[in-house]
């Protein structure tokens, strides 16, 4: 354990060192900030259209730096060479494919709590300023759901690290972000393959899309933004199963991205 958290350590001051990741978090503060420009447009609509970009930006941008900085987990290493000083130590592959995952993960907490709390901060400024507006239409303040649909979000970066790893661990990183950006966009439309292949006449062609929407995660699961914004309740048993989901497909993919690792040659 000790290995795994050193790699997570050294992971952690390089994923926080990197020039592309200061640039995204810039870009979702402006986007954050800019929320309020086009609230402007209806005042009673103000928070709702605050609280929609501004999650909507956390979302994106957290996609972004999860496969941006996850496929080159690996690759960098490999390419640099500095694998034959890492494995020149004794820690074995599983330990150094956890602890990048690992570092890479608490990164990615890092950033979300921050872009969370200036959000939320511009929403409770928001509320001052139109309290009368918030509790006529809105009937509520729904400060759990709002952290409750950043919770998940956080949930769904840590399943695209695992697969930006997995790619990351025997292809290049252009093609690693092309795989992964397509297993993203299949896993935002899990229900429309799901509802395809239940309405499809032939046989092999919904077999096919029965197995795409097994297999590939289905990252609608995390999509609670409009409970946060509308009004909603977020259950705690979907709480519970989302988590449990999250960790066990991200689990498997680790062990997936392990198994690749291990049979790779280093030359």
């Amino acid at each position: 354990m000790r290995r795994i958290l050193s790699v997570a350590h050294n992971t952690f001051i390089e994923a926080i060192r990197d020039r592309v990741l200061y640039s995204l978090i810039l870009f979702a503060i402006i986007m954050i900030l800019s929320s309020l420009v086009f609230a402007s447009i209806s005042a009673e609509q103000y928070n709702k259209i605050v609280k929609d970009l501004g999650l909507t930006a956390i979302s994106i941008i957290g996609i972004l730096i999860s496969v941006f900085l996850g496929i080159g987990l690996v690759y960098k290493e490999v390419e640099r060479k500095t694998v034959y000083n890492i494995f020149s130590k004794p820690i074995k592959r599983y330990e150094f494919i956890f602890g990048k995952y690992l570092g890479l993960g608490i990164t990615l907490f890092v950033i979300t709590v921050g872009m969370a709390l200036i959000l939320f901060l511009l929403v409770l400024l928001i509320e001052i300023r139109y309290e009368g507006l918030i509790s006529f239409y809105y009937g509520g303040h729904y400060y759990a759901e709002f952290f409750n649909a950043v919770y998940f979000e956080y949930l769904e970066f840590l399943v695209v690290i695992g697969i930006a790893l997995v790619f990351s661990s025997f292809t290049t990183p252009v093609m690693s972000a092309l795989f992964t950006f397509f297993v993203i966009a299949i896993g935002r439309f899990s229900s429309d393959i799901r509802l395809f292949a239940e309405e499809v006449k032939s046989p092999f062609t919904a077999l096919f899309s029965e197995a795409v929407y097994r297999i590939i995660p289905n990252l609608e699961k995390f999509d609670v933004r409009s409970e946060a914004v509308y009004g909603g309740v977020v259950n705690p048993d979907l709480i519970l199963y989302t988590t449990a989901y999250a960790l066990l497909y991200t689990l498997a993919l680790l062990i997936l991205a392990t198994i690749i690792f291990e049979r790779k040659e280093f030359k």
